[in-house]
């Protein structure tokens, strides 16, 4: 990677930053970069930010598109017309030359300037960066080779300013790199701190402090040893060859975990669940916690983060306590290989194969039940606990068509799930990520599965949606990306993790030990 990426992703964070040769920089931003980030026009500080006519082009084809791309291609569409209302101007930026029109302020004293490539225009044949841009790339009607040819015009131009391509496409990166241009990824999303894999912390204390954490289930530190810790995060306090998980309140004090090692968690009508080392017991501590709102946990592939996420979930929601109406569970609809095309079907039907793995998390939790034909739960108690109106009739109309003991017809012949109860009366739903837009969910537990494959505008959406007394928990694995234009550093979990740590209502976890197989723990970590 050339040493240029390092100082520009400086310069984007850190307001009085400069360059060695105090030149001005023109940002030109590709299509996937307006599309990923419909803010972005706004994060460059007081720099010229430049968009190729091409990249209009490419925008409008995909405002029409469904979710989140079409959201994004519409919205920069709308505050372009916005900033461009109060009129045209020449761009100063241009020193008059090409035949650009648009260009104006942004709020936070940078500027915005739209380019026409004129030697695209007028064909010039003497321009050697125009020539060596036909001569390396074959097809020129491609517009990632006109986007590339408006960069060689704003170097061109502008000969005072460092002309620097934004884009989030590696191909295009490599291309622009090759023919000597200067190219960076977008890095405000992006978390540059955060050290993913490294676990949880190990704060050494003395022998008296350390009994005296046993003893009082916590204790008192000097600001020396609790300095480098933010507020939730778990850590393990040790003292010679012994140690034991904690988490830390602030102001140096630092408090054992609600559960111990050899304590379950019992499910109602299901399994009791043990935590099987340390991280999970951390991680259903932050899960029983009724005033942790938000709950970030990433880990590789088998660390248990979906099995204790959904049991916990299940014990607050229809437990004694009740402390949520219900569970509602859903993942990213982003396909691993070839798109298998559209599913048939009504929503649970097509929603069925991407929340296949929550089924199989609550086949294990009810594994100690037999299968039964007709949910094990009497008509009174299965009413009582649906408070909403709605779904309460529904409930009993459902109670109302069921056969009785001495009918024998085709639902009675169906061998039912264990689980599927919890379907039945409402106190699980499944929701498609497409449909979150607008909701406002109140005493829910909102389960996010695969949450890595979330932009970071995305994860707003979905935390955002969250009303009084509900939890929304995120998990992942952020280096299982299966989106195109996201990676470890910028998808929505790490995103949300990293912005949001620090704050008394959430806490921010990672799994690290393997509990799935021995083969599976092999498969993440040397495949």
């Amino acid at each position: 990677m050339p040493e240029s990426y390092l100082p520009s992703f400086i310069l984007l964070t850190l307001p009085n930053a400069t360059t060695p040769a105090s030149k001005t920089k023109v940002f030109v931003l590709d299509t996937n970069v307006l599309l990923h980030d419909p803010q972005c026009l706004h994060k460059f500080e007081e720099n010229t930010i430049a968009i190729p006519v091409e990249v209009l082009e490419e925008l409008d084809g995909k405002k029409s598109a469904p979710g989140e791309l079409g959201f994004s291609a519409r919205k920069i569409h709308r505050d372009l017309r916005a900033l461009f209302d109060e009129g045209l101007e020449s761009p100063p930026e241009l020193n008059g030359k090409g035949s650009s029109a648009l260009s104006c302020g942004l709020p936070n004293g940078g500027r915005l300037v739209v380019v026409i490539n004129d030697y695209m225009v007028s064909g010039d044949s003497d321009n050697q960066g125009l020539n060596r841009l036909k001569a390396t790339l074959v097809n020129m009607e491609k517009m990632d080779s006109r986007i590339l040819a408006s960069v060689f015009f704003l170097k061109e131009v502008c000969p005072d300013s460092r002309v620097i391509l934004v884009t989030k496409d590696a191909n295009m990166a490599l291309k622009g790199i090759a023919l000597g241009l200067e190219v960076e990824d977008y890095m405000n999303d992006k978390v540059t701190s955060a050290k993913l894999g490294s676990g949880c912390k190990t704060i050494e204390v003395s022998d008296e402090d350390y009994e005296r954490f046993l003893e009082e289930h916590g204790v008192d530190l000097l600001p020396e040893q609790t300095s480098h810790l933010f507020i939730n995060e778990y850590i393990f306090l040790s003292n010679g060859e012994i140690s034991e998980p904690a988490r830390y309140r602030g102001d140096g004090q630092v408090d054992s975990l609600i559960l111990g090692s050899d304590v379950g968690v019992k499910i109602p009508k299901g399994i009791r669940i043990h935590p099987l080392n340390s991280e999970q017991r951390m991680l259903m501590d932050a899960l029983l916690d009724e005033d942790i709102k938000l709950v970030t946990c990433s880990g590789k592939a088998g660390t248990g983060k979906t099995l204790v996420s959904i049991a916990m979930a299940l014990f607050q929601a229809i437990g004694e306590d009740n402390l949520y109406e219900r569970v509602f569970i859903t993942r990213p609809l982003v396909h691993i290989g070839k798109d298998t095309g559209a599913l048939p079907g009504t929503l649970d039907e097509k929603m069925a194969p991407y929340i296949a793995p929550f089924f199989d998390n609550l086949e294990v939790l009810y594994s100690n039940r037999k299968v039964v034909k007709q949910p094990d739960m009497h008509e009174d108690d299965a009413v009582s606990r649906i408070t909403s109106t709605r779904k309460r009739k529904k409930a009993m109309a459902k109670l109302a068509k069921q056969p009785s003991q001495g009918d024998e017809g085709e639902e009675e012949s169906k061998p039912r799930k264990p689980f599927q109860f919890l379907f039945d009366y409402g106190m699980v739903e499944v929701e498609a990520m497409t449909f979150i837009r607008g909701r406002s969910l109140s005493n829910t537990i909102f389960i996010i599965d695969e949450a890595q494959n979330l932009t970071p505008h995305e994860a707003k959406t979905v935390v955002s949606r969250m009303a009084e007394g509900s939890k929304v928990i995120l998990l992942g694995d952020p280096y299982q990306v299966d989106s195109m234009f996201l990676d470890a550093w910028s998808n929505g979990l790490v995103h949300t993790a990293q912005r949001l740590k620090g704050t008394d209502i959430t806490a921010h976890l990672e799994l690290t030990t393997g509990v799935r197989s021995e083969l599976a723990d092999l498969a993440a970590d040397l495949l």
